[in-house]
């Protein structure tokens, strides 16, 4: 006769060896799952291409006049990087044109106590001239808006003035960082996507009406402040010229903006994926001439590639979609773009 206590010895028992073929399956199943990942990956989802074809890139001209007669690859490891087969493209924000624009322009320079009538220099370029400095560093300026982007180039005579001569009243650096996002700010014109870890400066000499780079604040008389967007799917974004940004400002003594140049396009949260090239295929590229050259302080028509990065890339011309290149660098600070989507996909 089943007695209580052995109900409870059979229950234990079922218990006990059903928990241990449970976890036994769990393991094995884990480990096939494994042994299939490690051997047999699933491969990842095609690229979705969702844009079509998309339009070139667009690059000013090369920094040298004559293109390297070779490259050698001169890497850590030897060899070229590699890099996933396929990336994310994203979608800029576009910017419409309407009948608000140059009343919008008009308020915003405003600010900065251009109240003058503009001159138009093309259907999207309006220029306001100030010749009656309101703070009395007895500086002309003028700024020139493209009233559909917001983007602008602000200038005045400081290569000769000689309150910026004299250099005295310039800020440390920390405080010309300030007083550049303030005046930004003050013009409605500081992105959201700045990465202000990035931001970047530079001691200034103005001498003999020309402007150089100094080595230290103390022989300096204005200092350029340099912005950087935030990266972008954990890839840094590069401008035209390396080691410059689409946002300069130039800050000189007592906080006064001296020139700035302002270019930004907003990258939204559209995106589609597009399959990239491999690194060969891309130094095959740059080989035969297919690259933008945006650097080299050189005189050997032979060039040593030392890294590759990929990246993303903003011009200062307006563009529909946030697209990567190649970074290539090299000896004599050689620095190379070379488009990164498969050409296949490139609207030529």
């Amino acid at each position: 006769m089943l007695t209580l206590s052995d109900a409870s010895y059979d229950t234990k028992e079922i218990l006990k060896w059903g928990g241990l073929f449970i976890a036994s399956f769990v393991i094995i199943l884990s480990l096939v799952l494994f042994i299939k990942q490690t051997f047999f990956p699933t491969p990842p989802p095609k690229p979705t291409v969702a844009f079509g074809k998309l339009t070139p890139q667009l690059f000013p001209e090369n920094a040298i006049s004559k293109t390297p007669a070779a490259y050698t690859i001169n890497t850590v490891s030897g060899a070229l990087p590699a890099f996933p087969d396929q990336i994310k493209i994203y979608r800029m924000q576009a910017n419409i044109p309407d009948l608000l624009n140059l009343s919008n322009a008009k308020q915003m320079v405003q600010k900065e106590n251009f109240t003058q009538n503009p001159d138009k220099t093309s259907d999207t370029l309006y220029t306001w001239t100030d010749l009656a400095d309101s703070d009395n560093a007895g500086l002309s300026s003028k700024i020139t808006v493209d009233i559909v982007n917001d983007n602008f180039n602000l200038t005045s005579d400081y290569l000769n003035n000689p309150m910026v001569i004299s250099g005295r009243g310039l800020q440390p650096a920390a405080q010309s960082i300030t007083a550049a996002q303030t005046f930004l700010t003050i013009l409605n014109s500081f992105p959201s996507d700045i990465d202000q870890t990035k931001t970047q400066t530079e001691p200034l000499s103005v001498a003999n009406g020309t402007l150089t780079t100094t080595t230290s604040l103390s022989s300096a008389q204005a200092i350029r402040v340099k912005f950087y967007q935030q990266d972008v799917n954990k890839l840094p974004i590069y401008y035209e010229k390396p080691g410059t940004s689409n946002i300069d400002i130039v800050v000189g003594p007592n906080d006064k903006i001296l020139e700035a140049d302002y270019v930004h396009q907003t990258v939204t949260d559209q995106f589609a994926t597009y399959p990239l090239k491999s690194t060969a295929q891309a130094f095959a590229d740059l080989k035969q001439g297919y690259a933008y050259i945006a650097s080299y302080q050189g005189t050997s028509t032979d060039i040593s590639i030392n890294n590759v990065i990929l990246a993303y890339y903003i011009g200062s011309q307006p563009q529909d979609y946030l697209m990567p290149v190649f970074v290539f660098e090299g000896n004599d600070n050689f620095i190379a773009y070379v488009p990164a989507v498969t050409d296949e996909w490139i609207n030529k």
